[in-house]
């Protein structure tokens, strides 16, 4: 924009000398269209001022080495063209913190309410939530010397999920589901262990030990209890060497869906490796899988990090899937 800053003002400069040497006709007529051409040109392009931005992921998440991009587009009512919008990108990942800005430049005319569009590669050797955000929009003018500002839009998120790969389930991740502490049942019902209390109002009366509540002049509940579901819990650490990372994800998002397939709802939990804080997900079908991996890749995933401390509690069973070897119990 400056150069044609530059090239307007010499042009300006000529007829303007051209009408110090000249006092003819065209001399007059040069210099007042060198005045009047940028406010013509401002003109035309400020119905334009409607038209906005749109950044979209296309699509929205693929498998790491999978072609992948982000569609970026100008979109508006309007019979005249874009002469010019330049775009100012920012792309990070949110991951591996890797980061990049570009230029983008637009142009065309605005067919119905859709406009001119450019596809934005983008690379995917690496996992991670690829983040696509528009920092800044400019509208020119046909001369390009002025310069409109536009409204951003919102950014768009690609997901670089996982590979998935063959993971056979060790036969004890299979056993041992029912082995926690006992505890009531909800709604009572048969059962051969059971405990006593006083009566509560709700309670059914089929669940009163008459013989004992006679023999203690109170009425005395008999409660059902039943054993603990074991909740399978898959940890593992969320930093290290990018390559090790990868690989640590890979088996993480294998060994879900292995559970998945074979009807084992679990748990997927993980320390922040900078706060420390605890995620925890409940992954039950693929979408909460889906989600669970948003949640992964949207973490960094630094060298060195903090990680899980706590222990087991009673009732846990926990895995914790490594990068070099299959889990460690």
């Amino acid at each position: 924009m400056a150069r044609r800053r530059v090239l307007y003002g010499a042009a300006l400069l000529a007829a303007l000398l051209f009408q110090i040497f000249d006092v003819g006709y065209l001399a007059h007529f040069l210099l007042w269209a060198m005045l009047l051409l940028p406010l013509v040109s401002l003109g035309l392009t400020l119905p334009l001022l409607g038209c906005r931005a749109e950044v979209l992921a296309r699509p929205a998440a693929v498998e790491r080495g999978e072609p992948a991009g982000f569609l970026v587009t100008l979109q508006g009512r309007s019979w005249l063209p874009v002469s010019r919008a330049v775009l100012r990108l920012h792309l990070e990942n949110a991951l591996t913190g890797e980061a990049e800005d570009s230029r983008l430049v637009l142009a065309g005319a605005l067919e119905g309410e859709q406009g001119p569009e450019h596809r934005l590669e983008t690379p995917t050797g690496r996992c991670g939530r690829l983040t696509c955000r528009v920092l800044r929009v400019r509208l020119l003018d046909g001369l390009g010397i002025f310069a409109l500002p536009l409204r951003p839009p919102a950014p768009a998120a690609l997901l670089v999920l996982p590979r998935t790969e063959p993971f056979p389930l060790p036969e004890d991740w299979g056993k041992g589901t029912q082995g926690g502490p006992l505890r009531p049942r909800p709604g009572g019902g048969p059962g051969e262990d059971y405990d006593l209390r006083p009566y509560r109002a709700g309670d059914p009366l089929r669940s009163v030990h008459w013989k004992l509540s006679s023999k203690r002049d109170e009425l005395v509940v008999r409660e059902t209890l039943e054993p603990q579901r074991r909740e399978f819990v898959v940890t593992f650490p969320h930093f290290g060497p990018a390559e090790e990372v990868e690989r640590t994800l890979d088996r993480l998002n294998s060994c879900c869906r292995a559970l998945l397939e074979a009807g084992r709802p679990h748990r997927v939990r993980w320390a922040h490796p900078v706060t420390g804080e605890i995620r925890d997900f409940r992954v039950e079908d693929l979408r909460g899988l889906e989600r669970c991996l948003e949640a992964v890749l949207s973490d960094p995933a630094p060298a060195s990090g903090l990680d899980l401390t706590e222990a087991p509690p009673a009732g846990e069973q926990r895995v914790r899937l490594e990068p070099q070897r299959e889990v460690s119990p």
